[in-house]
């Protein structure tokens, strides 16, 4: 996996995460059950990234919502083109 951050021309913070095809074959071979945290001190970044997968956007949810993650305060987007 490569992990980057740089400045975009409109001046904001992009994140980039590249994964190989070994990091996406355990991502699907694996659904609900990988996880890849990124620890953002190492980037600089005020804030860590937490990538993982699912069978569909509202598996995934469930999954967050399990793990404790979805508390009053966050802020989730799925775009209905991807909704399943």
């Amino acid at each position: 996996m490569i992990k980057a951050t740089g400045k975009q021309p409109n001046g904001r913070i992009l994140l980039t995460l590249g994964l190989s095809f070994k990091n996406l074959d355990k991502f699907y071979a694996e659904p609900g059950d990988t996880y890849i945290k990124i620890d953002g001190e190492q980037l600089g970044l005020p804030i860590d990234v937490l990538i993982f997968s699912g069978e569909t956007e509202a598996h995934m949810q469930d999954q967050l919502d399990k793990a404790g993650q979805i508390t009053p305060e966050t802020k989730i987007h799925v775009d209905s083109k991807l909704k399943s």
